[in-house]
Formats: C-alpha cells, sequence, structure tokens
C-alpha cells in the first residue's frame, strides 16, 4: 500500500471527543480500497476508541462498537466509496453523546467532579 493514496482526516467535536478517519483510494484513484473512521474520546486521561467504521481490502465494510462490553464487530451491507465514509462520518458526529453515554454505562464509568 502506498502513502501517497492514503488519506487521514480529523474533526475535533470539542476538548475530549474527535472523529478520525483514514482512506485508501486505489492506484488509479476511482475507487475506495479501505477506510475507517472512529469516535475516539479522552476518558480518564487515556484515548479510548468508542466506536470504530472500517473495510480493508480483504474484508467487508463492518462496525466495531467498543462501547459494547464485551465489544462487538458486525457486517454491514455498504459499499466501499467515498460516500459510505462521509455516512460513517455523519453518523459519528450525530450520535457520538449515545455512543459516549453507552461506554461510560458498559463500563460503569462516572464523571468525576471537582
Amino acid at each position: 500500500m502506498s502513502k501517497d493514496r492514503e488519506e487521514l482526516l480529523s474533526e475535533q467535536i470539542n476538548p475530549k471527543n474527535k472523529i478520525i478517519g483514514r482512506v485508501v483510494f486505489s492506484k488509479d484513484y476511482k475507487a475506495t480500497e479501505e477506510f475507517s473512521v472512529s469516535l475516539i474520546s479522552s476518558i480518564d486521561e487515556k484515548q479510548i476508541e468508542v466506536i470504530r467504521f472500517d473495510c480493508s481490502n480483504m474484508e467487508n465494510v463492518n462496525v466495531h462498537r467498543f462501547y459494547n462490553n464485551p465489544p462487538t464487530k458486525h457486517y454491514l451491507n455498504e459499499e466501499k466509496t467515498p460516500e459510505t465514509v462521509l455516512t460513517f462520518w455523519d453518523n459519528i458526529r450525530r450520535n457520538w453523546p449515545e455512543y459516549l453515554f453507552r461506554y461510560k454505562e458498559n463500563y460503569n464509568i462516572t464523571d468525576r467532579v471537582i
């Protein structure tokens, strides 16, 4: 895989939460070979991956729900396209509070008030 076909993306939602993404294009740049889109949250001063949508050239599109305890992985009936990446990005942007709430609830994490 050539790094010149790889795009890295990031969007800071707030100081403790961000969306990060990675897209690898085909050699002719007409197709998406692989991608990942993740919600990263700072919990107790650690960077935690809460949810990730991804695929590779060897694996179909899937979602890792790290907010479940234990984490789960499900395959999705989606194509490997830039539009799919944007759809997942928007999904995380809209739903990140719920995903984070579920993570904290399932792992018994309480917000500390000082």
